[in-house]
Order: C-alpha cells, then sequence, then structure tokens
C-alpha cells in the first residue's frame, strides 16, 4: 500500500512541476482536446473546417511551446524574458492559422504540419546537447524512454477505462458510443503528452534534484540494451547485405529499378539512423561495429536511389512524395559523411541537420509544393500544348488526343486538384479550379471524359480494370435451384475449391489452374466427374474493352456468364472484379462472384 501510495505521490508531484515548467504547451493540449471533444460530440454547430484549423493550429503550438522551453532550459540567460518566450506559441500560432491553413482541408495542410512538427520536435531533442552541453545519446534515450511509458501507461489506462465503460453499459444502463471517443481523446490527446512531459528531465539544470532525475532517465535497460544490440543492430545488418547484393547485382546487369527501391531505402536509412542514435551509448562488439561501418554502407545504398528516383522523376515528374525521398538521400549522404569524418561521431548532428532540411523543404521557392506544382504544371502544359489545347492561354476541349495522353491529363489534373494547384495556374479556368467544380466540369474543360486507364509500354491496351455489379439493379434467379457466393484469384499451380452445394447429389465448384492467368471454372460430382467447364475469359475481355470508361458500376448483364449442357445449367453474375495485366506473361485476377445452379 504504501509503494502504490509512493506511486501516486511521484506521479502528482511530476505533474505538478511539469504544469509549472511547461504551462503554454499544457494550455494547447487542453485546446485541442476541447476542439476534438466537440468534434465527438457533435451538438456544439461550428464548422468541421474551422474545428480542423483550429486543431492543426493547437499541434503547431504544442511543439513550439516545448521547442521554446527547451530553449529556457538550455540558455539561463533566456530566462529573463521569459513571459515574451511565453507569449511567442500565441503571436505564431495565430499568424498560423491565417496564413498556414484554408477553409478547404488539401493535402498541402496535413503535409505543411508534419513538416514543422517534426523540424520542432527535432530542434527540442537538440538543444540540450547543443555545443556538447549533455551527451546526445542520454538525451534521445531519454526522450524514448519517456514516449514508451506514456504510451504503454496511456494504452493500460485506456483499456481500463473502456472496460469500466463496458460494464455499466452492460450491467447497469445504456452508455451512448461517444463516451469510448471521449476517454480515447482525454487519455491520448491530453495525459499522455503530459505524462511524456513530466518524464523529461531539465537536462541542462544544475539542481541537484533534477541532476538526480536525469541521471535515473539515463539509465540504459538490459532488455532494450538486448533488443538494440542483439535483435535490431543483427537484423538492419542483414538487411544492409541483402541491399548491397542487390545493387551488385544492378552494376553487374545495368538494369536499374524503377518505383520501389527509394521507399526501401529511405525507410531502411531512417531505421538506421534511428537504431545508430537509440544504441549510441551502447560500448560492446555490435554495437560499436554498426556504428563505424553504418554511414559507408548508406553512401552507395543511397546513391542507387538517387538514380532509382531520378528515372521516376525523368517519366512522371516530381511530386511532394519524391520530392521527399531526393531530400531524405542528400540528408542521409550529409550525415554518413559527417559522421565518418567526424571524430566525436555525434549522432546530434543528425537531427540538427533533420530539423534544417525539414525547414528548407517548407520554404519558398525551393520549398516541397512549389518545386512539385512547377514539375506537374510543366508536365500538363507540354501534352497540351502538344495537342493544341492552349490557345491564347485558355484550353481548347480536344477529344482527338491519344489515350495516353488522356490517361497523363486525368492524373496530374487529379494531383493538382487534390493538392489545390488549380488555382495557382494561370490559363485554367477558376471557376473549375474547386475539386467540386473539378470533377463534374472534367469533360466540359478538356473535352474528353477522365481517363483512368493505362497502358503498357508500345502497346494500345490497357494494364488495368476494374468493374463492380450495380446493386440498384434487379437481377432474376428465376429457373436456378441454388445460389452461391464466393470469392476467386488467379491462380496456375493447382486446382483450387471455391465451394460447394448440394442438389440430387453433392457437387463442388473448382477454380482449374491456368498458365495465362484466366479465371475456368469447374463443376464435380462426388465421383469426380466433370460436369461442365466454364472460362471468364470473355467476360475479362469485354471489360477491358470498356476499361477507358469513366464509370465502374456495370449492368447485371455485362456482368453476366450463361452455360449449360444436358447435365447442369450454371449462371455466373460478377459481383466486382479487379484485372491486372501489367505483366505481360500472365494476368492477374481476383473478385467475388454469384453462382446460380439448375439442373434440367
Amino acid at each position: 500500500m504504501n509503494r502504490i501510495k509512493k506511486f501516486m505521490n511521484t506521479i502528482a508531484s511530476n505533474l505538478k512541476t511539469t504544469i509549472v515548467r511547461f504551462p503554454i504547451a499544457i494550455l494547447f493540449l487542453a485546446f485541442i482536446s476541447t476542439i476534438i471533444f466537440i468534434e465527438i460530440d457533435g451538438n456544439i454547430s461550428l464548422d468541421n473546417d474551422l474545428l480542423g484549423r483550429l486543431a492543426f493550429t493547437g499541434i503547431f503550438g504544442f511543439f513550439l511551446a516545448v521547442a521554446i522551453q527547451f530553449k529556457l532550459d538550455r540558455y539561463e540567460r533566456s530566462s529573463k524574458y521569459k513571459l515574451v518566450y511565453h507569449a511567442l506559441p500565441f503571436i505564431f500560432a495565430t499568424f498560423y492559422f491565417f496564413f498556414m491553413t484554408t477553409d478547404e482541408f488539401t493535402q498541402f495542410m496535413f503535409i505543411h504540419l508534419f513538416v514543422i512538427s517534426f523540424a520542432l520536435f527535432a530542434a527540442y531533442l537538440y538543444l540540450p546537447s547543443a555545443k556538447n552541453e549533455v551527451n546526445f545519446g542520454n538525451v534521445a534515450l531519454s526522450h524514448f524512454k519517456a514516449a514508451f511509458t506514456a504510451i504503454l501507461y496511456g494504452v493500460v489506462l485506456y483499456i481500463g477505462i473502456a472496460a469500466i465503460i463496458g460494464a455499466i453499459d452492460l450491467l447497469l444502463f445504456n452508455v451512448d458510443y461517444e463516451f469510448y471517443a471521449h476517454a480515447a481523446n482525454i487519455v491520448f490527446t491530453f495525459f499522455t503528452p503530459v505524462y511524456y512531459l513530466s518524464l523529461l528531465p531539465k537536462f541542462n539544470s544544475k539542481d541537484n534534484a533534477d541532476f538526480e532525475k536525469a541521471q535515473i532517465s539515463y539509465n540504459y535497460p538490459r532488455v532494450l540494451e538486448i533488443l538494440v544490440s542483439y535483435i535490431l543492430i543483427p537484423l538492419i545488418s542483414i538487411f544492409t547485405i541483402v541491399l548491397m547484393i542487390y545493387f551488385i547485382k544492378i552494376l553487374v546487369t545495368g538494369v536499374w529499378p524503377v518505383g520501389q527501391v527509394g521507399p526501401m531505402i529511405l525507410g531502411y536509412s531512417a531505421a538506421g539512423y534511428f537504431i545508430y542514435i537509440l544504441g549510441f551509448n551502447i560500448q560492446n562488439r555490435f554495437s560499436l561495429l554498426f556504428r563505424k561501418f553504418l554511414p559507408i554502407a548508406l553512401i552507395p545504398l543511397v546513391m542507387m536511389q538517387f538514380v532509382s528516383s531520378y528515372i521516376r522523376i525523368e517519366a512522371y515528374g516530381i511530386t511532394e512524395s519524391r520530392y521527399y525521398v531526393v531530400l531524405f538521400g542528400i540528408f542521409s549522404i550529409v550525415c554518413a559523411v559527417m559522421l565518418i569524418f567526424n571524430k566525436r561521431k555525434n549522432p546530434n548532428t543528425i537531427v540538427l541537420l533533420a530539423a534544417l532540411f525539414a525547414i528548407l523543404s517548407i520554404i519558398p521557392p525551393i520549398d516541397a509544393f512549389s518545386v512539385s506544382m512547377n514539375s506537374q504544371q510543366s508536365r500538363l502544359e507540354e501534352i497540351l500544348s502538344r495537342n493544341n489545347m492552349i490557345v491564347n492561354n485558355n484550353i481548347v476541349p480536344n477529344s482527338e488526343i491519344s489515350n495516353e495522353d488522356k490517361y497523363e491529363v486525368t492524373n496530374i489534373t487529379n494531383y493538382m486538384a487534390e493538392m489545390g494547384y488549380l488555382g495557382e495556374i494561370d490559363w485554367f479556368p477558376e471557376k473549375y479550379s474547386r475539386d467540386n467544380e473539378y470533377y463534374s466540369n472534367f469533360e466540359r474543360i478538356y473535352g474528353f471524359s477522365a481517363n483512368y486507364n493505362n497502358y503498357l509500354p508500345g502497346e494500345n491496351e490497357p494494364r488495368y480494370a476494374y468493374a463492380m455489379l450495380d446493386e440498384s439493379e434487379e437481377i432474376s434467379i428465376a429457373g436456378f435451384d441454388k445460389f452461391i457466393n464466393v470469392s476467386f484469384y488467379s491462380s496456375t499451380k493447382e486446382s483450387r475449391e471455391l465451394g460447394e452445394f448440394t442438389l440430387s447429389d453433392h457437387y463442388k465448384i473448382l477454380q482449374k489452374p491456368d498458365e495465362n492467368g484466366q479465371i475456368v471454372l469447374e463443376i464435380l460430382n462426388d465421383s469426380n466427374d466433370v460436369l461442365i467447364e466454364v472460362s471468364m475469359k470473355e467476360l475479362t475481355e469485354s471489360l477491358f474493352a470498356k476499361a477507358g470508361e469513366a464509370k465502374s458500376l456495370m449492368m447485371p448483364e455485362e456482368m453476366t456468364i450463361n452455360s449449360e449442357n444436358e447435365r447442369i445449367r450454371i449462371r455466373i453474375i460478377v459481383n466486382n472484379i479487379n484485372i491486372d495485366k501489367a505483366n505481360v506473361e500472365k494476368t492477374n485476377i481476383n473478385g467475388n462472384m454469384f453462382i446460380f445452379v439448375a439442373m434440367p
């Protein structure tokens, strides 16, 4: 009992100290939690777009307030201006609300907030160790332990509260489902971040109590040391070897990858630097070797990423995702070079550079959004100009352009609409620049329907087709005795049973292997005699003939296959189907169908 009391007193003391240390950050957390409460409740008549803008502003204010407090902790001479520093988050949050958010939610807003928040997080992670005042490995470990503990406590607390709410709902009286959402809001939006902050020591304080708390937070748990040294480091080392072998294979064959390598190496680099930082204070052989060779291994692998990204950008232009893949590659190279030649190999330069690169990516005209918009606008202008569709700075509709150009125009313009860029283009009709006007007037703007078709290189044939049954239409089941609902996917290895049914005898439905990937169905009796065989090839080819159409809802007769003989009658109505011809040697098909059967 005394231990529990002591534990609760420690938590209360930490929370009290945290309120004094991070008052502005906690005010912003309370503000965010209130906004989410209003959105969950739904009874207060406030515009959802306004609530979203306020929530984004609150998140920005929270990270800025925490970063400012760490600056005050780091530089004692700043304390005389504490009131001014505490006012800054409110001032900058006001500017953020009016100049960085809009009434219409866009990916621009989300990416901007994420990047700024990441930069502020990296800044307050770096500040205690600035000029090597504190060992950065200790700072990073303290933050990791605090975050892990706070999240663990938050999850346990929410599970307990949810169980109590569920028990009251089951045993006493009905409880509105919104209570679960409100509980999650309080626990994860307010309690967990506050508890995380409460566990962070004053890294630069000379006070004895603060010093002792900091020393406790620097203790490396044995479980974490084993996890990093003997699990994470060996795993990422093996992954490094695999990537290096693949790199050598590329050099030998001369065939460069296009899409899959960039994100993979980006994730690998991020994981590598995270483990490098987390294990910086571990001095065993595994950790020392890892820290020595990771920067060296990263350089050729990131260069491979650059080539892959260049091929992609050359073909499809720059988007925000490709911009950040390339930027992270540059960041990885710079960090690797610094770690190789810096004798101290202090990883605090990693987070400092991360903050600088993040800020760089949102400063015009070299920010991700300006570069991406200009790149995609240039691509769109080139296609339209080549087809004589821009005259006197106006779009001239033209339905006679190639299917490939229709596809590219559709993709580029959709992307620019999602990002809110259409209003920035001088020659694009302003009245159609908003999402709701753009999509409904696409054909009026360009002279052809939106084309979501893709083409194999050098072939006038679509790669993908998708169709779904229009469920609002009636389906006749007259004359059939049984109905079976089955799912299917193409396979060339062996027969696969899809379902079974019983009429005068017991029957099973098999999907027969087909080397071209087509779906072939067989109905067999208990003696394994084939009653009938039905191929879906004709149906799939007819769907591909309509793949360029904007609609995907099909009438029942367009999705139906009828077949019969003297032994059985069968009707197949496809509910939904995906067809992929990206691999010219094999068609990949998957979907769901209704099978109706009857005996003559």
